[in-house]
Formats: structure tokens, sequence, C-alpha cells
């Protein structure tokens, strides 16, 4: 049976047994009905194939499994007694599907803003790494080594969350009405804007992943394909283009800290207002009708309706839950959405979440043309999810790298012509160091002209010298690659 959002999938496979790794599987020998001697060779084997399940499934859970700590709550105290056999897989699964399905709790909300802060610490660390790599000129070919630091903080921003999806949805959409009953607008930070800090955090995180990872691809091609003239790398890529639109981690952290300490206050108090309303009717039905038996200590429902439980959402405190929920779930119609949020068909109907999501759509049906890049990568857009169609702003940011390859590729161009007019039996890799680049982009640049001479000559010999018949000298320009 699998924990939440797969969290029992071995963080690395290949990972070798380490030091703990043996010293916990020494523990648990002892503790088996019949462990063999210390000295034995059986004893060596069984410590190995312990050492390795650790490094395979990791530590926590090892531990867990083989009750070298005690089970945080009653999921794994579940998943304890189901994998000794002490409850059936039955059993198992409506524990499984009770636990996804619960109402938030102060345990819930910890272990989502924990695992959030976790990405934000590695959302840290990649733009500290980045910046490191890209500005570092005592050490430039340290670059490799950095950006493989970068794409495991990248791999741990991913990294799941220990809860089921359910419970995320749950806390996403509680987070999102503590903000509306206590500001009513969006947070914002930089040109990033959510319901929440905690979903302004996942939009932030998530895109940065999918940035970095086109960087890395263009930093790639740039040292492969011959149509680039000069390498790059994708730390450079990253902090010329993207990393001054990026939001701070210290910005972040702040409101996440602050909706933190407000989301724990509102569940506190409305704990308590249930217990003290439940508290208030049984002392009612007491005191109104003293020969009326109650079964169980609890008072029965009175059959006067409640007005306040029916009661309606405000323009102001639904808004941001109907666009929270159209980003889950955008094909629903406003009647699904209105009985999700607990508002109006109208109101979800004029609300400006409502009107957006519609315009989306109607935009994605009629198709648009889409605007002329060289490159085609598939980034994410604003609402986090995955677009064909590239957004404006990540098209002008290729443009603008674009615009600098071609300023220092002309410039580089009229360098190496220059220094060939002052030495024309220079060698490759003479022009190279005097122009400072690299003999590939001398030998690419000479494959161009060779290229270029070539196809006019055979222009010349098709039409036979027509053109120099008649006193008109074709001017030939070098085409950019």
């Amino acid at each position: 049976m699998p924990s939440p959002n797969g969290a029992d999938k071995p963080a690395d496979p290949k990972r070798q047994p380490t030091a703990d790794d043996f010293q916990a599987a020494e523990k648990v020998i002892p503790r088996l009905k019949s462990p063999p001697a210390p000295d034995s060779p059986e004893y060596q084997a069984l410590r190995g194939k312990l050492a390795d399940h650790r490094a395979t499934i990791g530590g926590d859970r090892f531990d867990l499994y083989y009750e070298l700590r005690p089970p945080r709550n009653a999921f794994e105290k579940g998943e304890l007694d189901f994998a000794n056999g002490r409850i059936t897989e039955e059993q198992w699964r409506e524990m499984v599907k009770a636990d996804a399905e619960r109402p938030i709790d102060a345990e819930m909300l910890n272990a989502f803003c924990d695992a959030y802060e976790q990405r934000l610490i590695a959302y840290s660390r990649v733009l500290q790494t980045i910046t490191a790599s890209a500005t570092d000129q005592h050490q430039p070919a340290s670059w490799q080594q950095r950006e493989t630091e970068v794409d495991r903080d990248v791999e741990e921003m991913e990294a799941k969350l220990p809860l089921w999806k359910e419970q995320v949805g749950t806390v996403f959409t509680f987070l999102a009405e503590v903000r509306a009953d206590r500001a009513g607008e969006p947070v914002r930070c930089g040109q990033y804007t959510a319901e929440s800090a905690y979903m302004l955090a996942r939009r932030v995180t998530h895109q940065t992943v999918e940035l970095w990872r086109s960087c890395r691809k263009i930093a790639g091609r740039s040292r492969t394909d011959p149509q680039y003239l000069y390498a790059t790398t994708a730390s450079a890529l990253f902090y010329k283009t993207h990393l001054p639109s990026l939001p701070k981690p210290n910005d972040l952290q702040s409101l996440m800290v602050l909706e933190r300490a407000s989301a724990l206050k509102a569940l506190k108090r409305r704990d308590t207002g249930q217990t003290a309303t439940v508290n208030i009717q049984a002392a009612a039905v007491n005191v109104n009708a003293p020969a009326v038996h109650v079964a169980g200590g609890k008072p029965e429902e009175s059959e006067t309706p409640n007005p306040k439980k029916h009661k309606r959402l405000s323009r102001k405190a639904a808004e941001p839950l109907i666009r929270q929920h159209l980003l889950r779930r955008p094909n629903d119609t406003a009647e699904e959405v209105a009985k999700a949020v607990g508002c109006s068909k109208g109101l979800v109907a004029e609300s400006l979440a409502w009107k957006e999501n519609r315009a989306a759509a109607q935009k994605d049906k009629r198709g648009r043309t889409p605007k002329a890049v060289e490159l085609h990568e598939e980034v994410i857009n604003a609402d986090g999810g995955h677009s064909r169609r590239q957004s404006h702003a990540f098209r002008d940011a290729q443009d603008e790298v674009d615009e600098a390859i071609d300023r220092e590729e002309r410039a580089l161009d009229m360098r190496i012509g220059a220094y060939l007019i002052e030495h024309p039996k220079a060698s490759v890799q003479d022009i190279a160091r005097a122009v400072g680049c690299t003999a590939g982009a001398v030998e690419r640049r000479q494959a161009v002209l060779d290229r270029l001479i070539a196809q006019q000559v055979k222009s010349q010999a098709e039409e036979g010298g027509e053109s120099a018949g008649k006193g008109k000298r074709q001017k030939w320009v070098r085409k950019e690659v």
C-alpha cells in the first residue's frame, strides 16, 4: 500500500549503504526470533542485506517498519500494523481512505508547512549557487560542479509532499479561506500573485524548476550545435534572463511564516468555537425541556431551521476561493463551482476569476498565431500549468538572449576578420588565442564563409556571366546562422 504522494518510493535507489545503514541493521538483527551468531557468515550476509534495504527504502521508513522509532501519527501506526500483519488489507484501505478524506487539523497543517519550508530552503540554495557560478571570476571552470548541485536542489524542490493529494487540496482551500477572512485580496510578491503565501511559493518554485531546465537545454545545445558561435552555461543564462524577476527567498519566508501563524490561530479558534456551540446547545435542551431524555449525552437536533447554516459567502470572500477552485478544475460548470465553494451560481458567473477562465478557454479553442522565436521550449504559464504556447514574457526574454548572442557573434566576426588582415597565415589556434574565443568558433566561422563562397561560385556558373555582361555586380551578404 503506497504512502501519501508516493513518499515510500526510494529517493535514490542507487545509493550505497552507509555506516548509519549498517548500524541500524545491527540493531535489528538481535530482535529477530533466531538471530545468527555475530561471528558467523550468516550474520554478515544478513547485515549486508538489511543495510542495502535501508539504503533503498530510506532510513525513516526502515526505522518505522523495524520499530526502531515509534509511529508519529495514526496513519504510521496503521501502516506498521499492516506491515506486521496485525490488520487486514481491507482494514488498511479503509484507514487510508479515512485519513485522506479527514478534515484539516494541526498535524496536517504543520506537515504541509514544514514540507514547503524545505522547498523554500532548496529554492534559496538554487539562487545562491547560480549567482556564485555566474559571477565567479577566480574559478570559472567550476560551473559543472555547481550546476550539478543546482540539479540536486531542483529535484528537492519537486520532492513529493508527505500528504495525500486530497489533503493538499484541503490545506490550500483552508489557507485561501483564512486569507479571505483576514484581507480579502491575493498575496503579492514581486511579479507573482496567488490566493495564499504557500500557493505563491508553489508557483515560484515550480516555474523556477522549468526555467532552469530550459536554460540547461539551451546551454547544452550551445556547446554541441554548430549553429551557435559560442558556448554558454545554464547558470549565466539563468542569471542574466530570469533571476532578476524571481522573488527573494526572505520575502517568501516572511509571508509563509505569517500565514502559518494565522492559519494555526484560525484552526484553534474554529475548534474552540465548535466545542462551545455544542455545550450551549446541550444547556438549552436541559433548561427548556427538563423531562426530555438525551441519548448518549448529545442533544437532539431542533426542527427549526438554522438561518446561519445555509448562509452564502460574500463576493469578497468567494472570489479567491473561486479562483483557486478553477485552477484545480478549470472545466467545471458554474453550478459545480458554486456547490464546491458554497456560494450562488450567479455570483460565480459574475466573478472575475470565472470570466478570465472562460476567456482563456475560448482563446484556446480559437487558437492564435504564435510569435516567431528561434527556440520552442515547453514552459510554465502564470497559473503553474503546462502550456505549449510560450508566454509573451518568456518569448521576450528569449529574444533578448538571442539579440545578445547576435551582438557578440558580430563583434567576434569583426575581431577575427581584423586579425586575419594583419596575419593572413595565422593558424586556428593562434586566432582563437588572439581574439579570446575557442578554436571551434573560428572553425565554424570559416565553414560558414566557405559555404557562402561555394554558393556564390555555383550561382555565377548557373547565370553564365549574364550579370557581369550587363555591368551589374552581385552583392553577397553573410546570412546569420
